[in-house]
């Protein structure tokens, strides 16, 4: 793959760019704790069943968030294993926050955990992953 068509892929990542439309358009901010969050209000479109968000959507979230934590600590990494828990459903049409944070840094490995949070701050899902260094 060219320079050109790298550059087209990067600027389309489905969860993170403005210019994907069919994209999330996540945007990401830094905590003083050094977790890394965004903020989701999911529309009907999102669903799996009725009023609950897609467990698949919610999974492509906390992969994406826990990417872009290492991508601002300068590390472009691709997921090596994920694992996700699901405790509870997470509704649409109301904002939703989800935070990651390193737990171990060996590269090319990297070990992160992500959480997603009901607006009551209740934990609606838990993630973890290794996260490897791009080729």
């Amino acid at each position: 793959m060219g320079a050109p068509e790298r550059a087209v892929q990067r600027h389309l990542c489905f969860g993170c760019s403005p210019d994907n439309p069919l994209g999330l358009h996540l945007e990401f901010f830094a905590r003083e704790d050094g977790c890394v969050g965004t903020r989701f209000t999911p529309g009907v479109f999102h669903q799996g069943y009725p009023g609950i968000l897609h467990g698949g959507l919610v999974t492509t979230i906390l992969d994406e968030l826990m990417a872009n934590h290492l991508a601002r600590m300068g590390y472009w990494a691709v997921t090596a294993r994920l694992e996700v828990r699901f405790r509870k459903p997470l509704p649409i049409g109301q904002e939703l926050t989800f935070f990651s944070r390193l737990v171990k840094k060996r590269p090319p490995l990297f070990q992160l955990e992500a959480w997603a949070e009901l607006p009551t701050g209740e934990v609606a899902a838990e993630a973890r992953a290794e996260m490897m260094l791009r080729k």
